[in-house]
């Protein structure tokens, strides 16, 4: 009944879409994500763009779980705030998220409390882009897709000018209140931004749609600032230096064995830019950055404190930096770059047993002294002819990574690990052609092949439970790179009375996918009290993924508009090994044939319409989000099916006067009792973290 259901309101939506009209010019906004005209449209790939302006007319927590609005986009959560994003059943590194043009972060944590989304406020961005699959190449090796976060940048005025922005907000039911401040000015010659913002939110209650509801130790406290300064050295020359520091405090993950004790990050980098250089030369762009992370973690809010004393410590520094030459020939387009990153990660973790009044401790390293070096070279090129666009780009990688930990072991025989160092050389390439069939409809497709070696965890990782399921995991520095053999094809009919519509179909082969085997106890033992064995991460044959993304919108031009999107994705492995566990301990295995991919999201629709009155001063909006029962899961994992849901947002936006903005509105209007299908399960439970029930929240935004 449920299945009929869903099928039901699917083709009511895709039927509405149809019957609305849009003139699109250059974006298109689905669900309150702008798509813009020159990734959707002109472009073989699909890539999502939401501006600072539609940000600000929501309430979100973090960028991880703004992201999870957007077609195809999903995300971990293990807490209150810091969700992990995934595109398209993509995740972690597999996804290459980057800061203001190429700047790279590494996460401290080995279970990513602290995913590159969580290091920036919402209210720092100008700009999101998600470019889907293995397509932009700009900014190192991408498998995936790329995030890309853009802070807000200070511009020169003609004259002296100094303007500032206050925000406040505050949501009930986890009782957070957030602020945020920024100030820019200067002039022709010299400017500058600065801000700065504090978020403290408590525990979270999930809904009481089926009579029960339960509060979540979910609390955080964060706090950032930062500035930026820009000198324009001529016409057609900048700099711009940065830097901001984030900070967490006391982050709770009722998913996870630790906790967020603290979280110290800064941020620097110097931008080049100049413009014109010459008749074929337009532009240059080249920047150096650094990013240094400390994270600690422990117990010390759980009930085991009293008896088992978990402490992890983490350096995390990411030096790095690209050059871009752009040049243009007539209707021809050429870009041509460098870039480069050293990783450094250094960690450890102690735990210490209180029994009968004596203490044992223990002490682990996560990564000792670990680096990885990448560098590479890459090149692009489009034109257009007649009806045509073609795109096509390029980029070779050098890639190489040690730690000081050993990791040899031989027992009986057989070599379980080797020497730590390992090189790639990768190739990445893609090739996309544009149709402009008619002047309303045209259809893009592409091949792409995208190669991401392994990260610091997967190579160097010491008896940690990190996956998705309860063993300790070991590092594997002999581990292949992955490589995604993609194409996409995708489809656009845009007409002034008929509206727009995209459709876009995907099928991903992932060769040497990073899997994990379970290696014999007579070899090793776990760390971790609890974890039924150790399981090193390996390489098998392939993975795929498949499904499709389409979204329609109406015309701006009316005061009523209707967004719709809707996405699945699909994910096959051919052949996996399953662990068989009984009270605790594996008591043999079984292999598992064409099984499903863990945590990839369920088939899911979002209907929003909003109405602009009073000429766009009042815009009042309710959203519906649809999402169906997930029965495709790994039987490898024991994943276990989730049921589907629906739930109801209403928010209004009033533009009080030039300088003033309020948003206000309730999230989960019904209290609706759900779970995300990539939410993770309690420490201690079989139960999934339930997402927050009724909230009520308003944000107000001055500037002058």
């Amino acid at each position: 009944m449920k299945k009929k259901i869903y099928l039901f309101i699917s083709c009511f939506l895709l039927l509405a879409a149809q019957n609305r009209a849009q003139h699109l010019s250059d974006t298109i906004v689905l669900g309150g994500v702008v798509i813009t005209d020159t990734l959707v449209k002109r472009t073989p790939f699909v890539s999502t763009q939401v501006s600072k302006e539609i940000m600000q007319s929501v309430s979100t927590r973090d960028v991880g779980d703004y992201l999870r609005s957007f077609p195809n986009v999903s995300g971990i959560r293990k807490g209150g705030g810091d969700i992990d994003p995934v595109v398209r059943g993509f995740k972690f590194s597999q996804l290459n998220v980057v800061m203001d043009g190429g700047m790279k972060i590494e996460n401290g944590c080995p279970n990513r409390m602290d995913p590159v989304s969580a290091h920036v406020e919402v209210e720092d961005l100008s700009q999101i882009n998600v470019v889907k699959g293995p397509f932009f190449l700009n900014y190192g090796p991408s498998l995936g897709g790329v995030i890309d976060l853009q802070t807000e940048d200070p511009h020169p005025y003609a004259k002296f000018e100094i303007h500032g922005n206050a925000m406040f907000g505050y949501e009930t039911n986890w009782d957070g209140v957030k602020e945020y401040f920024s100030l820019q000015g200067g002039n022709s010659k010299v400017y500058f931004r600065a801000s700065g913002g504090y978020r403290k939110y408590g525990d979270y209650s999930s809904g009481k749609s089926d009579g029960e509801t339960t509060t979540y130790n979910t609390s955080f406290t964060k706090y950032n600032y930062g500035a930026k300064v820009g000198w324009a050295i001529t016409d057609k020359q900048s700099i711009l230096a940065s830097y901001s520091e984030s900070h967490s405090r006391d982050v709770m993950f009722p998913a996870l064995t630790m906790d967020e004790k603290s979280d110290d990050t800064r941020m620097m980098s110097m931008d080049y830019s100049a413009k014109n250089i010459s008749a074929v030369i337009k532009t240059l762009d080249v920047k150096v950055y650094r990013t240094d992370v400390n994270h600690l973690m422990d117990n010390s809010n759980r009930e085991t404190w009293q008896a088992k004393q978990m402490v992890a410590d983490v350096d995390a520094i990411n030096t790095g930096g690209n050059a871009i030459l752009g040049m243009k020939i007539k209707n021809q387009n050429f870009s041509a770059g460098m870039d480069f990153e050293n990783i450094y990660k250094d960690g450890v973790r102690n735990m210490t047993m209180l029994m009968m009044g004596t203490a044992s401790t223990k002490r682990f390293n996560l990564w000792n002294k670990a680096v990885i070096q990448n560098g590479g070279l890459f090149a692009g090129y489009n034109t257009s002819f007649k009806s045509f666009k073609l795109d096509a780009a390029m980029r070779i990688d050098f890639n190489k990574a040690d730690s000081e930990d050993t990791l040899k072991l031989i027992k009986n025989g057989v070599e379980y690990f080797n020497e730590t160092t390992s090189q790639f050389v990768n190739l990445s390439a893609n090739l996309g052609l544009t149709h402009k069939i008619t002047e309303k409809l045209s259809v893009s497709s592409s091949i792409a092949r995208g190669t991401r070696s392994p990260n610091m965890l997967e190579r160097y990782i010491k008896l940690l439970s990190v996956g998705y399921d309860n063993y300790d995991y070991l590092g594997n520095p002999q581990l292949k790179p992955e490589t995604n053999n993609e194409v996409d094809l995708t489809v656009k009919y845009s007409d002034m009375k008929l509206g727009s519509i995209y459709v876009n179909g995907f099928y991903s082969h992932v060769k040497d996918y990073i899997s994990a085997e379970m290696l014999p106890s007579s070899v090793i033992m776990p760390a971790t009290l609890g974890a039924p064995g150790v399981k090193q991460f390996v390489n098998v044959d392939n993975a795929t993924f498949t499904g499709f993304e389409l979204g329609y919108t109406s015309p701006q031009a009316y005061k009523l508009g209707v967004n719709v999107i809707a996405a699945l994705t699909y994910g096959r492995i051919p052949e996996v090994t399953k662990y068989i566990i009984k009270a605790g301990q594996v008591t043999g295995d079984t292999v598992i044939k064409n099984d499903a991919l863990p945590e990839i999201p369920p088939f899911e629709t979002t209907l929003s319409v909003n109405y602009r009155l009073l000429h766009g001063k009042l815009v009042p909006k309710i959203s519906y989000r649809l999402v169906a029962a997930q029965h495709h899961v790994s039987d490898a994992l024991y994943e276990p099916e989730t049921p589907g849901f629906s739930v109801l947002n209403f928010s209004v936006a009033y533009k009080v006067s030039k300088n003033i903005d309020i948003n206000a509105g309730v999230n989960n209007i019904f209290d609706v009792s759900y779970y995300e299908h990539l939410n993770r399960k309690i420490i201690g439970s079989t139960e999934k973290l339930y997402e927050p029930g009724r909230v009520f929240f308003v944000n107000l935004n001055i500037s002058i």
